[in-house]
C-alpha cells in the first residue's frame, strides 16, 4: 500500500473512531433521559437490545454476509454476553445516579482491569508496561473517588464493576473474533442479551411503557450501541491503534460539555486530574503496543 492510500485510511479510521466516541456519548445521554422518565435499568436494557438486534439484522442483510448470522462458538458467545451484560447493566445503572463525566471517567479504567484479567485469565506475563498501566489507572481512580474525603456513593462501585465487566467481555470478544466477524459478535450480543433483559425486567417488575417523548431516547440507546461497535471495528481496521484509539478521548470533553449544558454538572478538579492519569495509562498502553 502506498503512502497516499495509507494516509487516506488513517483519516478514515480516525473518523470512524470519532463516530464511535460520539455514539457512546449519545447513548449515555439517552440512558440518562430514560432514567429521568422513570425507566428502570432492565427496562432500558430491553429496548437497547431489541432495537440493536433489529439494526444488526438490517446491517448484516444490507452490508455484510448472511454467514455473519451463524457461529460455531455459541457457548463462547453466551459466556461473553453474561459478562458483558453485567458491564452494560452496571453502566446504565450508574448513569442514573452519577454525573455523566464521572461515570465516563470510571469506565475509562477498562485497560486497568483488562491488564489484571489478562494476567489472571490469559496467564500473560507481569511486565513493567502492565504494572505502569495498573498503577497509573488505580491512582486516577483514587484521586477521583477520594475515599474518606468525600461521601461514599454505592453507584461508584457499581460503575467500576461495569468497567470490569467491559474488560472481561473485551478479552472474551478478542477470542471470539478469531473465528467470527465483529458483526457476528454484535448480532449474538443483542440476540442473547434481549431475553436476559426481559427476564430481569420481569423480576424487578418495574416495566414502563414509553410515551412519545421517550421514543427518540429509546432509538438512540438501541442504535448507538450497534453503531459504536461497528464504527470502532471499522476504525481499528483502517488506522494503527496508536493513532486510532486516542481519538476516542474526545468523549471526555464531549461528555463534560453535555453534562454541563443539559444537567448543570460541573466536574471537580479531582475528577479532571484522575481522568488525566487514567488517559495517560491508556495512552502508554497503546503506545507501547504500537
Amino acid at each position: 500500500m502506498d503512502q497516499t492510500h495509507r494516509n487516506r485510511d488513517t483519516i478514515v479510521g480516525c473518523f470512524w473512531m470519532a463516530v464511535a466516541a460520539c455514539c457512546f456519548t449519545a447513548m449515555g445521554v439517552a440512558a440518562r433521559e430514560l432514567h429521568l422518565s422513570g425507566f428502570s435499568t432492565p427496562n432500558i436494557m430491553v429496548w437497547r437490545s431489541a432495537i440493536g438486534l433489529l439494526l444488526a439484522i438490517v446491517i448484516i442483510l444490507c452490508f455484510a454476509r448472511l454467514s455473519d448470522f451463524g457461529t460455531k462458538q455459541k457457548k463462547g458467545h453466551v459466556v461473553r454476553n453474561c459478562v458483558h451484560f453485567v458491564g452494560q447493566y452496571a453502566w446504565f445503572y450508574a448513569l442514573g445516579l452519577l454525573p455523566l463525566v464521572l461515570v465516563t471517567s470510571l469506565n475509562a479504567t477498562v485497560p486497568l482491569w483488562g491488564a489484571i484479567l489478562a494476567i489472571l485469565y490469559l496467564k500473560e506475563k507481569v511486565t513493567m508496561q502492565r504494572l505502569v498501566v495498573i498503577v497509573l489507572a488505580f491512582a486516577g481512580v483514587l484521586i477521583i473517588l477520594r475515599p474518606g474525603a468525600v461521601p461514599f456513593h454505592h453507584a461508584t462501585i457499581v460503575s467500576l464493576i461495569g468497567a470490569i465487566g467491559y474488560a472481561g467481555s473485551m478479552i472474551l470478544a478478542k477470542q471470539l473474533t478469531i473465528k467470527d466477524s465483529p458483526m457476528t459478535v454484535v448480532f449474538w450480543m443483542m440476540l442473547i442479551q434481549l431475553p436476559m433483559a426481559i427476564f430481569f425486567s420481569f423480576m424487578v417488575q418495574e416495566w414502563v411503557w414509553p410515551g412519545w417523548s421517550d421514543v427518540l431516547p429509546i432509538i438512540v440507546v438501541g442504535s448507538t450501541g450497534v453503531l459504536a461497535h461497528f464504527a470502532m471495528a471499522t476504525g481499528m481496521s483502517k488506522a494503527d491503534a496508536t493513532i486510532a484509539m486516542p481519538v476516542t478521548y474526545i468523549q471526555f470533553p464531549l461528555v463534560a460539555a453535555v453534562g454541563y449544558f443539559l444537567y448543570t454538572e460541573i466536574p471537580s478538579i479531582f475528577t479532571g486530574i484522575g481522568t488525566v492519569l487514567i488517559v495517560a495509562a491508556n495512552w502508554y498502553n497503546i503506545a507501547r503496543k504500537g
